[in-house]
């Protein structure tokens, strides 16, 4: 019961956040809206941003653990992505897509039965991937 109201909370704190981070992409206060993404790194999942940076997929994966912990991080790191794109920056918003991906399929795989946001972030972030 503990472990479902903290998940339930954790989520809605990061639609909450993805919602501000939308906001400042939409009005191209695109620093901002990666400053926020940095912070949510630690606000919601205990991790510094420029460790989260430094780490590879699978350790991200290992660090976390939780399927929920996973997507949310993924969703950030897709944000993150989107933002750097707009900025003129493929090389890193394409890093931010790769560890994405690798971590949206993780959360699919521990997924007991499917996950219908996972596999459609897979599908959009394989597709910007393969138009490189």
């Amino acid at each position: 019961m503990i472990e479902r109201d903290y998940l339930m909370r954790m989520i809605s704190q990061l639609s909450s956040v993805i919602a501000r981070i939308l906001f400042a992409k939409n009005a191209q206060n695109y620093a901002e809206a990666l400053q926020m993404a940095q912070n949510a790194y630690d606000q919601l999942l205990g991790l510094n941003g420029e460790l989260v940076d430094q780490m590879d997929a699978a350790t991200l994966i290992m660090l976390l653990g939780e399927k929920e912990k996973i997507k949310a991080l993924a969703s950030l790191l897709r944000e993150e992505g989107e933002i750097l794109h707009l900025q003129a920056k493929p090389f890193e918003g394409d890093a931010k897509y790769e560890k994405a991906l690798a971590l949206f399929q993780e959360a699919l795989r521990l997924s007991t039965s499917g996950d219908h946001e996972c596999e459609a972030a897979i599908s959009v972030l394989q597709t910007k991937l393969k138009a490189k």
